[in-house]
């Protein structure tokens, strides 16, 4: 026997329980504690929990069989009980008692039995269940959620979950624990379904394996019976669908016997022949059904007879029309096959023919678009490659198009072949990775230009990556080999002159190492065959002073004769009066001309010249040669003129005149415009006659000014320029006469008495500034273009939706508000505006009926409305609209808890762009009239973004809309 006072937490046992268990009276801690130690572990807390549930009410008896620890070390068996021995004024029970045996095997078995007994009485009550449901597979599933549980031996903490097919059936109190075990459903080796039963009572009860044995037995059993009935419905519906699918097809069905009798028509073929049914049976086929051909409006076979005779089917020519009594013609699909019975001899003949006049048009109008599409594609600037894939990996060639500037590719046919094999360098570059990414994501990529050079194909592209709706991917492509070119030619160019500036105002200038670094400069920057120095000799001749071999890659200074008096005359003709002189091609020019005939002699058929002239007359020249044709870029003589001026400059001085002097006669004679700035004081030192004359000051008055008199630049930026870096930037001047000119500075340092100054070029850029505003004009033209056509596809959307007009332009205002008010940027605030717009532009496709129906939406019309984001991403994922704008519209239908729609995103997962307009959304709908509601007010709307703050809506934007509300916004504003 066993006492537990609860007031003072004392346990005691008697002799007798000692005895069964073999401890003495010292062995056994006292207290409840002792007593907890000795229960087996897995079912201590089973059993604590049956005392507690009958000391605090929740069962009406205690008793309970669990294993202890014998003093011996073996697990018996315990069937303890007890009752109450006294209770406190208020009926709590303060002291319990009761007793404990040992159970025998004997007892053991009869415990097995009667859980087996449990199992064969729940088969019964499941045969039952099945015979009483019949065919209603629903209704046995929800009847064994309740009768599985019985079947387990703590059936009050057992539950029951049945998935079959997309349906899922459990007690609305099912508590799912991780103790479960869950069985698949199998339907002929298809797994169709599971069950699953959890266990949620006490921490350590295990599921017997005598219980997974019954819950594999019912789910086979399960199994059978979803096979028998699903078998069932589909026999009856085959049958049933035999019977009306003539009868209610979409198509026009007409039967005749083998007489050409017909024996059956259905509602489309009699509203197509233009005849009710009872004056179309019993009559023959060629006097109820008149065809014709489109073309040439003779009569058409109704071919009968030739399936009769023919025994296969037989279809229309193309072009086949139908004529009903009515007068209305039909564009029609036909095909006419045999009635074959078991034994194989033909009963008749069964025609379908349907309607295909507004396929017909359809038709027409792709074939118009293809045609317009086919032309944009071959009139397009830049090439377009259209590729496929099954994998994501492989890519290869549906279309090439090489367009006015792109790929151009002399190869054979590249349709069908891997994009590697086409253009075997793309996979070093970032090109093949973007076109990877567009073909998973769909979003489209830009790429900046990158260099492709396979050995045949080479050059500078940019390229813009889409996937069109076919799934395909587009890639365009502009040639901009010859921007990239010019670019690096003018970075280069500049450092080179500025280098050989600063040759010549050097201490330890020497002439002739500076004339050999011009011409191998000149030759390697402008890639030419050979360049070198004419210098004109006391006899009128001309003499090579020293040339540089592109071939070789070497200066020679050997000395020779160029040219004799009478063919240095001629050359004398052409240079005289030009700075710059080149040939682009000398087979054009006259042939008769002693010089061109000259450079003929020698295979040269491009030069550029340029004379070199010491007080107006000319002393020599820089040449350049080439062995082919060349065009000479404006750039290229820009840079060969400017070289050819320091050349000039250099040439004046004896290689003892100090340096000063040297800069001052290049500075003065120099026909490009220099100024000297102090970059201490910004105040100008010097300007040559050139930079006078531009300015229209005397070199006094230029004398007097300062760098921001002029607007020469920031003076900080001058004073950093002393530390010996060259720097071109641009800024606009004042000019004395009030007109204000664009123009591109050259500045280096320079050392003149010991004194670091500031040499400026200046170049007057203001026609090509005036040129790229006209261009920045045009893309803000094309901006507001794009602002035009999201209202007008807005308007769309409201023609379709009448009640909800404005709807979407509200929308963007507030959501725009929102935006701006939480602190994103200009271009985020846009895309917000941008989708607000847009947001409901998957609702063309609904018809108008669901949109404006004033009841409330069947299941079938409620998924056609939730569906609307996904089709207006579709619509809007291949419309450039500069920024994520499809994929906000897609997602602004989702909650922050994740019971949005479509794809049911929580949290983070939602753009904060989407989330602003799910909240404008539901305030400007709940304040607006619907046909099937009346305006619920702005009141009633804070009230829902309230309530639902962190659960639906984000907080942040919540908060931030409900201060702009509140602050006087005007929602209904048009």
């Amino acid at each position: 026997m066993w006492e537990c006072d609860l007031a003072n937490g004392v346990v005691t046992f008697n002799q007798g329980w000692q005895k069964q268990l073999g401890y003495s009276t010292e062995e056994v801690k006292p207290g409840i504690d002792g007593w907890k130690d000795l229960i087996h572990p897995n079912d201590r807390e089973r059993t604590i929990k049956s005392l507690t549930d009958y000391l605090e009410g929740r069962s009406e008896r205690y008793e309970a069989i669990y294993r202890m620890k014998a003093k011996d070390g073996r697990d018996v068996w315990i069937l303890s009980s007890g009752r109450a021995l006294r209770t406190d004024k208020s009926g709590k029970i303060i002291k319990v008692g009761g007793i404990q045996r040992l159970i025998s095997d004997i007892e053991m078995v009869e415990l097995n039995l009667r859980e087996r007994k449990k199992e064969l009485e729940f088969f019964f009550a499941f045969s039952k269940l099945i015979n009483d449901c019949g065919d209603s597979l629903e209704k046995i599933c929800t009847g064994l959620t309740e009768l599985l549980p019985k079947a387990f031996f703590d059936s009050e903490h057992t539950g029951v979950e049945i998935v079959y097919r997309d349906e899922v059936y459990s007690p609305k109190n099912l508590l799912k624990d991780s103790r479960f075990i869950r069985k698949p459903i199998r339907r002929e080796g298809e797994e169709i379904g599971s069950i699953s039963v959890y266990y949620s009572g006490y921490r350590d009860v295990r599921f017997l394996s005598e219980e997974d044995k019954v819950i594999s037995s019912v789910a086979e059993r399960l199994g059978k019976i979803a096979t028998r009935i699903e078998n069932s419905k589909a026999l009856k519906k085959s049958e049933e669908l035999f019977r009306v699918t003539l009868a209610s097809v979409g198509d026009a069905v007409l039967a005749t016997d083998v007489f050409g009798i017909v024996t059956f028509v259905n509602g489309t073929a009699c509203e197509m022949l233009g005849l009710e049914m009872q004056k179309i049976l019993g009559r023959h086929v060629n006097s109820v059904m008149h065809i014709f051909n489109e073309l040439t409006e003779e009569p058409a076979e109704i071919p009968v007879d030739r399936v009769l005779s023919s025994g296969k089917k037989v279809g229309l020519a193309n072009h086949t029309c139908l004529k009903s009594e009515n007068g209305r013609i039909y564009f029609i699909a036909d095909a006419a096959s045999p009635i074959v019975m078991e034994n194989g001899e033909i009963a008749g003949v069964v025609m379908n023919f349907r309607d295909i006049t507004s396929e017909k048009e359809r038709e027409r109008r792709v074939l118009e678009s293809e045609e317009k599409f086919r032309h944009l594609i071959e009139n397009m600037i830049g090439g377009m490659i259209i590729l496929y894939s099954d994998d994501g990996m492989t890519f290869k060639i549906r279309d090439i198009k090489s367009g006015i500037s792109g790929l151009h590719f002399d190869r054979e046919s590249p349709e069908g072949k891997d994009i590697e094999e086409v253009l075997p360098a793309i996979s070093s570059t970032p090109l093949l990775a973007a076109i990877e990414s567009v073909w998973e994501s769909g979003k489209p990529i830009s790429l900046d230009p990158i260099y492709y050079d396979d050995g045949v194909l080479k050059g500078w592209l940019e390229n813009y990556i889409y996937r069109l709706p076919s799934g395909d991917v587009a890639t365009l492509n502009y040639d901009v080999t010859e921007r990239k070119e010019l670019e690096e030619f003018q970075r280069i160019s500049h450092s080179k002159l500025v280098e050989l500036s600063n040759s010549v105002a050097s201490g330890n200038f020497d002439i002739q190492s500076f004339m050999e670094k011009a011409v191998e400069t000149v030759g390697r920057i402008l890639k030419v065959d050979r360049a070198g120095i004419y210098m004109f000799n006391e006899n009128s001749e001309f003499d090579i002073r020293l040339f540089y071999e592109a071939s070789t890659g070497k200066i020679s200074s050997k000395a020779e004769r160029a040219m004799d008096q009478k063919l240095a005359e001629k050359y004398l003709n052409h240079i005289k009066d030009r700075r710059v002189f080149s040939i682009e091609n000398v087979l054009e020019e006259n042939i008769e001309d002693l010089f061109i005939r000259s450079l003929i002699d020698v295979q040269v058929y491009g030069i550029l010249d340029i004379p070199l002239r010491i007080k107006g007359e000319i002393i020599g020249s820089l040449y350049c040669d080439m062995g082919r044709p060349r065009n000479w870029s404006y750039e290229e003589r820009s840079f060969a003129a400017s070289v050819g001026d320091i050349l000039t400059m250099a040439l004046e001085e004896d290689k003892l005149v100090r340096s000063e002097i040297r800069y001052r006669n290049m500075f003065e004679a120099s026909s490009a415009m220099m100024v000297l700035i102090d970059p201490d004081s910004g105040r100008i030192i010097d300007a040559n006659p050139v930079a006078c004359g531009f300015y229209g000051y005397s070199r006094e008055e230029m004398r007097q000014h300062y760098i921001s008199h002029l607007g020469l630049g920031d003076l900080e930026m001058m004073r950093d320029l002393k530390n010996g870096r060259s720097r071109c930037f641009t800024t606009r001047h004042l000019l004395a006469g009030g007109e204000i000119r664009d123009l591109e500075i050259f500045v280096g340092p320079i050392e003149i008495d010991e004194k670091i100054l500031l040499n400026c070029i200046v170049n007057d850029v203001t026609d090509r500034v005036n040129a790229e505003n006209k261009v920045r004009e045009t893309m803000m033209e094309l901006e507001r273009s794009l602002k035009d056509t999201v209202m007008l596809i807005s308007k769309i959307v409201e023609v379709s939706d009448p009640y909800t007009a404005g709807h979407q332009a509200n929308v963007s205002r507030l959501a725009g508000e929102i935006a701006e008010k939480m602190g994103l940027d200009k271009k985020r605030v846009q895309w917000v505006k941008t989708a607000g717009m847009l947001h409901d532009i998957g609702k063309v496709s609904i018809p108008a009926e669901i949109l404006s129906k004033p009841g409330k939406l069947n299941e079938l019309e409620w998924s056609l409305i939730k569906n609307h984001p996904l089709l207006g991403r579709e619509i809007l994922s291949e419309v450039h609209l500069g920024g994520p704008i499809s994929e906000i519209v897609l997602q602004h239908h989702e909650k922050i808890n994740g019971s949005g729609y479509p794809n049911g995103l929580k949290g983070d997962e939602i753009l904060l762009e989407a989330r602003i307009i799910a909240v404008a959304d539901v305030v400007e709908a709940m304040s607006s009239h619907r046909p099937y509601r009346a305006s619920r007010g702005l009141e009633e709307a804070i009230r829902e973004i309230e309530m639902n703050s962190g659960k639906l809506y984000d907080p942040a934007v919540v908060k931030t809309c409900i201060k702009i509300l509140e602050s006087g916004f005007d929602l209904s504003h048009k």
